[in-house]
């Protein structure tokens, strides 16, 4: 009966005698092993034929195993891990249990031991130490930690990378909510409780809170947490599961973004959106008030001259210099920014005579009256003033920003006194546009003296030439060629822009046809859409029209938005840049950090490329800040799939850098300025461009 019972077993039960050689074998044993024949393995000894080695996999000593220890001490073994060895070869592991057996005068006669075979728990276990491991490397990559709180047992745990994230050893926490609350920053510490309290009540909201951490060596993180509470069938909470996420660089970024987007790079004065909004809150005022200020439009002189004869980087130390003279000599409730290039704006508050503006603008420029100092050069950059007046001149922000605009033209004129107040007689500036349209209007109509130059982008790292962005030129008649600062904006405000566009997008998609025709390798071609082709519901028909006009394959097409661009009515340009990515034409956010995206957005956009505006470029070693703003683009672009490339490098320190710090592309005067067709074909077959660049 005993027999019959042991051998319907589905475990393992074997006996052996005091020596240690099998007495009895069930079937499942048998079975386990590998044996066929119950009567070979009863003529072995255990040590011989079953015993392979204990939970490490090495052999154990002969007559050192948990059975031979039963047999001499008679200890009772429960749940021990062995690896039995099978009779084929391979090990077994299993999970024993043995007890021993006694004879007469209660000396022990032998052992009955029983066993399972695990394979499959231990598979599963392994599986599980695996998942583990890849998951705390995951949380890590994301600084992304885990943990549950116990509400029954006051107790929480951590996953690992929560202790990274809280400075944190699992040695110097208590592992308890009185713990946990000490390490939150003492000013945010009512929030979370707050937070945790209402996530606990039955139909509160989820735990998901924004805090700070103070960590023990005085460090500050952001991180964000997010929880889910367990309720008993009473409603009663029992735990909460929850996430940390630490947030500290993506908040500096962000914050750095937001800071840059009213704020010129070079300077770090206000720039233009903010001197506006500013401007609408001094008006504002003055109209609750029924008071008085003066808008003073500042620009540089001779200013040119030292971009042209010494070159960007002197130029930028000089406007740096220009921005730090007059922020010495503001008085509060004056407002100073950058409007642009060598242009500044003051906002004078109380401004109430011409006396009182003429004491301030004098106060202003006499400081650019002296020598600027760039290394072993000195310069002299006077300043002229223009002055519109509220509301004597005007009530609204942009007209009054036009008007000192136009005033300061006229004083750039009147060497005298450098100053010019806005008259109702001051159109010459008014009468220059007009003409500048007029002959626009007519170029365009007869698409005379329009071309493209074409400038190389190249990769950092090797200087292989891997595409060329399409630049537009104008020159009338024999006359010289003019900035595109001159004519684009005007082409842009009076809608010519879009059938001028359509020439260039063919233009440059037939010129790249006949490189490839001439055996040239095809590289990528960029084109830069103004904003109103961009908004144009027909310019991806176009685009696919001129593609397969030249024969181009679509994704040698680059087309380059401003960051400014994408931010209108976000719907829609998600919707076009989805058509533009659909044809598989390529799309790059042109003089990224210049405008106002939030990042939220700039995930949602199919966005190839991010390219990194000149102005980052040149302020690159300003300060410490110059490279970390670069280095968080960089990260942006690579966290986000997208290239990055470079504009505006004109020094080797800088490509240096870029190299260095993983940008894809670079592009500017240090490789080659922009080229026409002839001299960029030379470039191609060359494949490569050293610094001297050019292409001759």
């Amino acid at each position: 009966m005993r027999e019959q019972l042991l051998e319907s077993l589905a475990e393992g039960v074997f006996s052996v005698d005091a020596e240690g050689n099998f007495t009895f074998l069930n079937r499942a044993a048998c079975r386990l092993l590998g044996l066929a024949d119950e009567q070979v393995a009863l003529r072995a000894n255990h040590q011989e034929w079953a015993l392979h080695s204990g939970p490490d996999s090495q052999p154990l000593p002969p007559r050192s195993s948990p059975i031979d220890q039963v047999l001499r001490t008679g200890c009772v073994l429960k749940g021990c891990e062995l690896r039995f060895r099978h009779s084929d070869g391979h090990p077994v592991p299993v999970l024993v249990n043995a007890a021993p057996l006694y004879g007469e005068e209660g000396r022990i006669a032998g052992a009955v031991v029983s066993f399972q075979d695990v394979r499959e728990r231990q598979v599963a276990r392994e599986a599980l130490e695996r998942r583990e491991a890849e998951l705390a490397e995951a949380q890590q990559i994301a600084h992304l930690g885990s943990w549950v709180s116990d509400f029954v047992r006051n107790e929480i745990r951590w996953s690992d990378e929560v202790y990274r994230i809280f400075g944190l050893t699992p040695g110097e926490w208590g592992g308890t909510e009185a713990a946990f609350m000490e390490a939150v920053h003492p000013e945010d510490r009512a929030r979370v409780r707050q937070a945790i309290d209402e996530s606990m009540r039955p139909n509160g909201p989820p735990y998901d809170i924004e805090h700070r951490i103070q960590r023990p060596d005085g460090s500050v993180r952001i991180v964000h947490q997010k929880g889910t509470v367990a309720f008993d069938a009473d409603g009663r909470p029992l735990r909460m599961a929850g996430v940390v996420h630490d947030i500290t660089e993506m908040r500096e970024a962000e914050r750095r973004l937001q800071y840059l987007s009213h704020h010129d790079v070079l300077t770090e004065l206000p720039n233009r959106t903010l001197f506006q909004i500013r401007l609408r809150q001094a008006i504002s005022e003055a109209q609750a008030e029924k008071g008085c200020f003066a808008l003073v439009h500042i620009g540089l002189d001779r200013f040119r001259s030292v971009n042209e004869g010494v070159g960007h980087h002197a130029g930028d130390q000089v406007l740096q210099q220009v921005a730090r003279r007059l922020e010495a000599c503001l008085r509060p409730g004056e407002t100073l920014a950058r409007l642009g290039g060598d242009e500044f704006a003051v906002l004078l508050a109380g401004a109430g005579d011409d006396a009182e503006v003429a004491a301030g603008v004098d106060r202003l420029l006499a400081p650019l009256q002296e020598l600027f100092r760039v290394g072993e050069d000195e310069f002299y950059v006077p300043g002229s003033a223009g002055v519109a007046l509220y509301p004597h001149d005007c009530s609204s922000p942009g007209e009054l920003m036009q008007r000192a605009e136009a005033a300061m033209h006229r004083a750039k004129q009147e060497e005298s006194t450098r100053l010019a107040y806005y008259s109702a007689e001051m159109n010459q500036r008014a009468r220059a546009r007009v003409a500048l349209e007029s002959r626009l209007r007519r170029a365009v109509d007869r698409m005379e003296g329009f071309y493209l130059d074409y400038q190389p982008r190249v990769e950092t790292a090797t200087g292989r030439i891997i595409g060329l962005e399409a630049l537009l030129r104008w020159r009338e008649g024999e006359g010289p060629v003019h900035s595109p600062a001159t004519f684009v904006p005007v082409l842009e405000q009076t809608g010519l822009i879009m059938e001028l566009g359509e020439w260039i997008v063919g233009e440059a998609c037939r010129q790249a046809r006949a490189w490839r025709q001439a055996g040239l390798p095809p590289v990528q071609l960029a084109v830069n859409l103004a904003a109103p082709q961009f908004r144009d519901p027909a310019m991806p028909g176009i685009i696919e029209g001129a593609l397969g006009e030249a024969g181009l394959p679509p994704g040698n097409l680059e087309l380059e938005v401003t960051e400014s661009m994408l931010m209108r009515e976000v719907t829609s340009v998600i919707d076009t840049l989805g058509q533009f990515r659909d044809m598989g034409v390529r799309v790059a956010m042109d003089d990224f950090g210049t405008g106002y995206s939030s990042l939220a957005y700039l995930r949602r956009f199919p966005i190839d490329v991010l390219k990194i505006d000149r102005s980052f470029v040149n302020d690159l070693y300003a300060d410490e800040s110059g490279a970390a703003i670069i280095r968080t683009i960089l990260s942006l672009a690579d966290n986000l799939g997208m290239e990055s490339v470079a504009e505006g490098v004109e020094r080797p320190e800088q490509h240096a850098f870029l190299c260095r710090e993983g940008c894809h592309a670079v592009q500017g005067y240090l490789f080659s300025r922009p080229a026409s067709p002839e001299v960029c074909a030379r470039m191609l077959r060359r494949g490569r461009l050293s610094f001297e660049g050019g292409g001759g």
